[in-house]
């Protein structure tokens, strides 16, 4: 018979395998920060505090750090597998940019561009999905 602590411990295990529910649970955090930063870079623009041609870049480097922290919120909610659930966060997080991007411009980057933005976007969500693990709260 276990002890009232090894019941414990058994109780708050992480679940086995891939939770999706955390991992769209990133993807909505990551959606959420991009359109709060986007806004916050458009007024620094709009004010000239920033110049119109260091948007793109400027922007890439905002998609980056929300993807970043979908992954940190995917893995830190799933507590186990954190680069998986990272790595998938941002997988789907690109898609779904890429296909508003689409629909709202009506055009899609190059085929290298994309695969190239999906390698250093997964790569960076399986980062903050490790991150996420082994953040302490």
């Amino acid at each position: 018979m276990k002890t009232g602590v090894a019941k414990v411990r058994v109780a708050n295990r992480p679940s086995e395998g891939l939770n999706l529910k955390y991992v769209l649970l990133g993807v909505l955090t990551a959606l959420v920060l991009a359109f709060v930063l986007s806004g916050v870079v458009g007024v620094i623009i709009y004010q000239g505090w920033l110049s119109d041609i260091h948007s793109p870049i400027t922007m890439t480097v905002v998609s980056f750090v929300c993807l970043f922290a979908g992954g940190v919120y995917a893995g830190r909610r799933a507590g186990r597998a954190g680069w998986v659930h990272g790595a998938l966060t941002g997988f789907l997080y690109l898609v779904l940019v890429s296909i508003i991007g689409l629909l709202v411009f009506d055009q899609l980057a190059s085929v290298v561009v994309l695969l190239q933005r999906l390698a250093v976007g997964v790569a960076l969500g399986a980062v903050g999905g490790t991150v996420g693990i082994n953040i302490r709260g």
